[in-house]
């Protein structure tokens, strides 16, 4: 008897897990089950969140984005890379060692006094002739609210084709150079039956296309109507040579400028007036 209830509560146990024959071997899940089983084998129920989650987040960043914003925004980091460009190149002094007789300790060329000797005829003067002649006689001084901070270190003549550069060097505090340059051309023209030098401050390559060259701060080139502000410097400079300032304007000289080649150093030619012309 005893027997026979425990195999009855066996047989009723196995039938309330399953009424398959089988039994719980191959019991069949609930639903609960099913769909974890299916999240995992396709996609995890996790992932899914994850991924539209991101997707929404997209669609949030699409509709607030702004055309006009971007490109407002880009523009403006361009102006101000412009800008910090502009002002690292005018505080980058150009190279002035390759300027003939700036920096050596040659013997100088009185110039002065060689024109006096020439009594009006033709004169070529070297470029380095030039810039040793400068070296020993040009004594400069800053002026103005910079003179706190600046004083004048020197200044050379470089010669091109057709003009001249006047380089003026400056030294800020112990050791920061800084460089301005005017470009020079002239023209002869007559006035009162006599001749006359008309200065002008251009020279080299336009700017942009069009915008004749004057000079340049540092390295960024300067048009010709605003290098005008430096003329009290080149007016100072000019007043320290009266006697070839005289000599120049009694003769009539016209200077002519070429430049330097392979081997052949860069000079200035003073035609007196009615003198053979290039």
């Amino acid at each position: 008897m005893a027997g026979n209830r425990r195999r009855n509560r066996k047989a009723k146990k196995l039938g309330s897990e399953d009424s398959s024959p089988w039994g719980s071997l191959f019991r069949k899940r609930d639903k609960r089950e099913e769909v974890a089983a299916e999240a995992t084998f396709f996609a995890p129920a996790e992932e899914e969140e994850e991924e539209e989650g991101r997707f929404s987040l997209l669609r949030e960043l699409w509709q607030r984005f702004n055309f006009w914003s971007l490109a407002a925004t880009l523009l403006f980091l361009a102006f101000t890379g412009l800008l910090i460009s502009l002002v690292v190149r005018m505080w980058t002094p150009q190279d002035m060692s390759n300027i003939a007789g700036y920096a050596d300790k040659g013997r100088a060329r009185d110039i002065s006094l060689a024109l006096a000797q020439a009594n009006g005829e033709e004169m070529v003067f070297t470029e380095e002739e030039i810039n040793r002649y400068l070296r020993d006689t040009c004594r400069l001084r800053q002026t103005g609210p910079f003179s706190i901070i600046a004083h004048a270190q020197g200044v050379a003549i470089r010669i091109h084709d057709g003009y001249a550069e006047l380089v003026i060097d400056r030294l800020l505090g112990a050791n920061i150079h800084q460089t301005t340059s005017i470009h020079l051309s002239f023209t002869q023209t007559i006035e009162h039956g006599r001749p006359a030098l008309a200065v002008e401050y251009r020279g080299g390559e336009p700017i942009f296309g069009n915008t004749p060259r004057g000079g340049s701060i540092g390295l960024v080139a300067v048009p010709a109507h605003h290098i005008q502000m430096l003329e009290p410097a080149l007016a100072t400079l000019a007043a320290c040579y009266p006697d070839i300032i005289q000599a120049v304007e009694e003769h009539g000289y016209l200077p002519q400028f070429i430049g330097g080649r392979q081997g052949v150093e860069g000079s200035v030619r003073l035609v007196p007036h009615g003198g053979s012309q290039p």
